[in-house]
């Protein structure tokens, strides 16, 4: 989700919105020696679909076939084959993820490959900075990219009027493609700048291999856990060069250390793969949940699933709301706090603290969005 958020500079809605029909549609573009083979897809319910229409969403071809993939094997797991699910991408739960669900996911992506910045990222966030780069570095192309990402209505208005919108927005994923090369090449000629110039010396190396095992082994390696550890080190000569440099130089012993194991014994294939991930995955999170309910039973609570009268007495509480399309959070909480019988079904504890108190808001009124979508979802069948 995260590549196709930055490929094409779309809202979150966008990815989550994406069905399994419109992914299967999807037409082919072959490739040439100046760009890649592409797949379009046409998402029809987005944010601006009532001025625009379908959203053009590019997939490259090796993305694409990774979607079908995560289709074939991760989703199945969690959507029956009799389902009336239709997006793509959906949580652990079988339901589609929000738009606040999606921009979580690209958050933790980023996370996970140890991306430091201050703030959250979020596809808001992606989209603005390729808009405010595209100004600088490639104003020539910036009608495209507001094709693509589907904004700057006065702009993107008198744009459709004159061009077909397939060739803009094609015409704007190269440009992102062309930026996104552009600062990639900046910043690598930033690290080379920044780096020391001397070449790293052998008793340096094997220092940083004992130091730096554990990191070097299982690949976690990130600027702040390497800060710390070389504060508390009595390593001087290391500590005279940029973290950014000692970090680029653990990720190449990652990388020999790596290419030095042994293959496995055992060859698996990719749905054989999935599975004992989602089964190692079940068992964490099994051991996760019995380690919390012993320092905190109520805590737990915010994790279960909703039982099913739970869930009626939740949807009696804000019909109005799903009715009128108007599910606000303040809204949704004040309701269930005034009621009783929402105590004496256990959505509430009465005894919440603040940070626990913005979890069940967010909890409640995710639980809402989710099912007013498959009502809604249930009356496009009928």
């Amino acid at each position: 989700m995260t590549r196709l958020l930055i490929d094409n500079s779309v809202r979150s809605g966008v990815a989550a919105n994406i069905t399994v029909n419109e992914f299967n549609e999807a037409v082919f573009y072959p490739g040439t020696e100046e760009d890649n083979a592409r797949y379009r897809v046409e998402v029809k319910e987005h944010k601006t679909a009532g001025i625009y229409g379908a959203a053009n969403v590019w997939i490259y071809d090796d993305l694409y076939l990774l979607i079908e993939m995560y289709m074939r094997t991760v989703r199945k797991q969690f959507v029956a084959s009799d389902s009336q699910i239709e997006q793509v991408f959906v949580s652990s739960n079988g339901l589609p993820l929000t738009s606040s669900q999606v921009s979580t996911c690209v958050w933790r992506t980023f996370q996970r490959e140890g991306v430091e910045l201050r703030g959250k990222i979020s596809a808001t966030t992606i989209r603005k900075s390729l808009a405010t780069r595209m100004h600088v570095h490639m104003p020539q192309e910036r009608d495209h990219l507001a094709a693509l990402a589907q904004h700057k209505t006065d702009t993107q208005a008198k744009y459709y009027r004159v061009h077909d919108k397939v060739v803009e927005t094609d015409l704007g994923r190269r440009a992102v493609k062309k930026l996104v090369s552009l600062q990639t090449s900046e910043d690598s000629q930033a690290k080379k700048e920044g780096e020391i110039s001397d070449a790293w010396k052998p008793e340096e190396t094997e220092e940083l291999k004992k130091v730096f095992q554990q990191e070097i082994e299982t690949g976690s390696i990130t600027e702040k856990d390497v800060s710390e550890k070389l504060m508390k080190s009595s390593m001087l000569d290391l500590k005279q060069r940029s973290i950014k440099a000692v970090v680029l130089k653990l990720r190449r012993l990652r990388g020999d250390h790596v290419k030095n194991l042994e293959p496995p014994s055992e060859q698996l294939t990719s749905s054989e793969k999935v599975l004992r991930y989602l089964k190692e995955a079940e068992f964490e999170k099994a051991s996760s949940v019995s380690g919390a309910m012993s320092v905190s039973s109520e805590s737990s609570r915010f994790w279960r699933k909703f039982t099913d009268g739970q869930t009626r007495h939740l949807l009696s509480l804000t019909k109005d709301l799903i009715d009128n399309n108007a599910i606000k959070k303040e809204v949704v909480w004040e309701r269930v706090v005034g009621d009783p019988k929402a105590l004496e079904l256990g959505l509430i504890t009465g005894k919440e603290d603040d940070g626990e108190i913005q979890r069940a808001k967010q909890r409640l009124t995710d639980k809402v969005r989710q099912e007013a979508k498959k009502g809604r979802l249930t009356k496009k069948k009928c």
